[in-house]
């Protein structure tokens, strides 16, 4: 499962002297990790939680989450935004997967910079961003997004292939992607992943895509305004996730995934906050297709944002990745594909 730890969302607000009052959104996990890693460094958590019919099913009744200063039900946006403002929140994160879009909104209304809410699901949707990065001309892997198995078993015959992986659209949903070797797998690996997605992220669509490659990478990001107000991507880790024992690249591979992913954040409209990416490379550093000197292909990324006044610039950054304004790279999109069927 591909998540954000909180405390690499506490250590973005560390260094605004300004500690307040944040408001952590749909923290289902229950277990006051998100208080303690923010007390930390000073700041007051107050926990957002959508109420029961808003919660994807596997949450609706979780038990009130510990360790928070306030508790603040959510029923509609402008009730929320007047009783984090009458709380005196500052700072607005997201505390799961399921938080990103709400947690975006909020900030929005608050006047907090941050990304455009419009675009949320680039942040979590692993097939929003395929859609995203094949549009802008970035490597990605081909694939569908639907809610239907005809239409997914339709796609795959038409995208013959080594293998496939089936996974729940939403990056950071507990529940494990599924490799298949053809048709027959997909069709049995479906049901138990349909069910699971729908049951923890509110929504049954599933994303098949090709095989990524068999090398694989976690690249760890925080964003800030940069020197010149534009969003500033910087690796704080990198790590392989397969094979298992191989060591993390160095030189020009790790330049090369660097860059990959900076561009891919830049796309997917990442402005502010901790961001974890997942990437691909063929066995003999080609992309997962085998396509030779393309380099790495995004799995998916699940980026949590931290919007805090101290973060002031992106706003305008925001502005420029607005569904109708996202930067086109010189280059047209070529092979790529990805199709989305709701």
């Amino acid at each position: 499962m591909t998540s954000v730890p909180p405390s690499a969302l506490a250590a973005v607000l560390r260094a605004d002297p300004a500690a307040g009052a944040v408001a952590v959104v749909a923290p289902y996990d229950g277990e006051g990790s998100y208080p303690r890693a923010f007390a930390r460094y000073g700041w007051r958590t107050v926990a957002v939680l959508p109420e029961h019919r808003l919660r994807p099913p596997a949450y609706r009744n979780a038990p009130p989450p510990s360790g928070y200063g306030d508790t603040v039900v959510h029923r509609g946006l402008r009730q929320t935004v007047k009783a984090l403002r009458a709380l005196g929140v500052s700072a607005v994160v997201a505390g799961g997967a399921g938080g990103i879009e709400l947690a975006e909104r909020i900030a929005w209304q608050l006047g907090l910079p941050g990304a455009d809410p419009a675009s949320s699901a680039l942040r979590y949707d692993r097939g929003a961003q395929a859609a995203r990065l094949a549009r802008v001309g970035i490597p990605a892997l081909r694939g569908i997004r639907t809610a239907r198995l005809a239409d997914a078993v339709a796609w795959a015959r038409s995208y013959p292939t080594a293998g496939y992986l089936l996974a729940p659209a939403a990056a950071g949903t507990p529940v494990d992607a599924v490799g298949c070797a053809d048709e027959r797998g997909i069709g049995a690996a479906w049901p138990a992943l349909w069910h699971a997605a729908a049951r923890h992220s509110g929504s049954p669509h599933l994303v098949l895509t090709e095989v990524p490659g068999r090398r694989r990478y976690t690249v760890d990001t925080v964003t800030r305004p940069g020197p010149d107000g534009r969003p500033e991507h910087v690796v704080t880790g990198l790590r392989v996730d397969a094979p298992v024992g191989a060591r993390p690249p160095g030189g020009p591979q790790a330049r090369a995934l660097a860059r990959y992913t900076a561009r891919v954040l830049d796309a997917l409209g990442v402005v502010c906050g901790p961001a974890t990416t997942r990437l691909a490379y063929g066995d003999d550093g080609t992309a997962g297709d085998g396509t030779a000197g393309d380099g790495p292909r995004l799995v998916c990324a699940l980026a949590a944002p931290v919007m805090t006044p101290a973060d002031e610039a992106p706003r305008t950054a925001a502005d420029r990745h607005r569904p109708d304004g996202v930067p086109v790279p010189r280059t047209t999109p070529g092979g790529p594909f990805f199709h989305g069927r709701s």
